[in-house]
């Protein structure tokens, strides 16, 4: 068992002053599948009351409506997460599960998608344990396949340009995997997170991961990791979960104003004590 401190900040700034932004956050770690969120801290700035409330997919979501004028926004949460190792399972009714095998855009059925899912037909449906092992190499040709690029593609593309470029990030993996894993017929959703690769010093400083969630009959949810690729593992930390990135986005949001914005975000980990 471990247990995490993460510290993730989201800077805005707009080249002039704008009014009313109303934003969502989905930045408070889940609670189970061998995870607790121990403690949570949220500021904004310039300062203003915040809301809360838990979404369809359990997500627990807070929002502000900043209505002065205002030139930048800032977001930092703190968080401390007890992880143990992944447990199958969780609370979904068979409806849920099959709204996670629909395709909607950025996660689309296309022809390159059916070819990818083709390729790791489970040999036994009926068998979760075969299943499983397709997923797991499906994770890996992707992985292997697709090159790690952050500069070619951004939190609206789609699978086919994925697909066509060969190259993407996290997020992009997630959702191809989600796409193939959907036309194998498996039900797969999206997950926000973090994942801890510490560094000599014990920290990880970067940004914020995602990787896909299968549900495989008589087991329920498995992570996939097809970034590196391995099954999501006890140093994963499950933020936020939906059919794709627009459900479980950190942060998402709008503003009334001529000006253009740029956003920057840093995530820091650190392991503050290992109960193995």
């Amino acid at each position: 068992m471990s247990r995490y401190e993460i510290e993730h900040s989201t800077r805005f700034e707009y080249t002039a002053p704008i009014t009313e932004t109303m934003m969502e956050l989905r930045l408070r770690p889940l609670d189970g599948a061998g995870q607790r969120c121990l403690d949570f801290q949220l500021e904004v700035s310039p300062r203003t009351k915040v809301g809360s409330f838990h979404d369809g997919y359990g997500n627990e979501v807070h929002y502000f409506n900043l209505l002065r004028a205002h030139q930048r926004v800032r977001v930092t949460s703190r968080s401390l997460v007890e992880r143990s190792e992944p447990e199958a399972g969780g609370a979904t009714t068979d409806d849920l599960v099959q709204d996670f095998l629909r395709f909607r855009s950025p996660v689309n059925d296309v022809a390159g998608v059916r070819n990818l899912a083709s390729r790791h037909t489970p040999a036994d449906p009926s068998s979760g344990a075969s299943v499983e092992q397709a997923l797991d190499a499906l994770a890996v040709e992707i992985s292997h396949d697709f090159q790690y690029d952050p500069a070619v593609t951004n939190v609206y593309t789609s699978v086919d340009e994925v697909l066509e470029l060969r190259a993407g990030v996290c997020q992009d993996f997630a959702h191809l995997f989600i796409a193939a894993a959907r036309a194998m017929g498996v039900p797969a959703r999206y997950v926000s997170g973090y994942i801890h690769l510490p560094s000599n010093a014990g920290v990880t400083e970067g940004a914020s991961h995602a990787w896909a969630e299968a549900w495989v009959a008589g087991t329920g949810w498995v992570g996939y990791d097809a970034t590196h690729p391995i099954r999501a593992a006890e140093n994963h930390v499950r933020v936020a979960v939906g059919r794709d990135y627009r459900d479980a986005a950190p942060t998402r949001g709008v503003y009334v104003g001529a000006a253009t914005g740029s956003m920057a975000v840093s995530v820091r980990t650190k392991m503050v004590s290992d109960g193995n």
